[in-house]
């Protein structure tokens, strides 16, 4: 995979994770779009402890060291070069992810979850790292 087409695809999300309404003159009624209070209110059973932010570690350490050995092994990129992609992608699946979950029915964008992916990708790049 290029670094073109990870470009697009990092555009394509942040696009469908910002606020659209601000960018453009008019209204759009758009179910992706992310408001600043939607994110940051507190809801009641989003607890920085439990079984959901270990899975969102996890899952996101798994799918970042994924992709890291497709990249490396099947596409013959660096190491180095490759931890950036496999990064990237596994913060955009973390982030489709809440974005779907703000969708649902009394559904809400969870900073928290955001966190746990976030640790999830940097322990990640260090194992990757630490391997060289």
């Amino acid at each position: 995979m290029s670094s073109r087409a990870i470009i697009i695809i990092l555009f394509i999300t942040i696009c469908y994770s910002n606020n659209i309404n601000k960018v453009l003159s008019h209204p759009v009624n758009n179910p992706y779009a992310l408001n600043f209070k939607s994110v940051t209110k507190n809801h009641p059973n989003d607890q920085w402890i439990a079984i959901d932010k270990l899975q969102h570690y996890l899952y996101s350490c798994l799918v970042s060291l994924g992709c890291q050995y497709v990249l490396v092994n099947k596409f013959r990129n660096s190491e180095v070069s490759a931890l950036p992609i496999s990064s990237s992608l596994s913060f955009s699946a973390g982030l489709l992810k809440e974005i779907n979950d703000k969708r649902g029915k009394n559904g809400y964008f969870s900073l928290k979850d955001m966190v746990a992916n976030g640790f999830g990708i940097c322990t990640a790049a260090l194992i990757i790292m630490t391997n060289n």
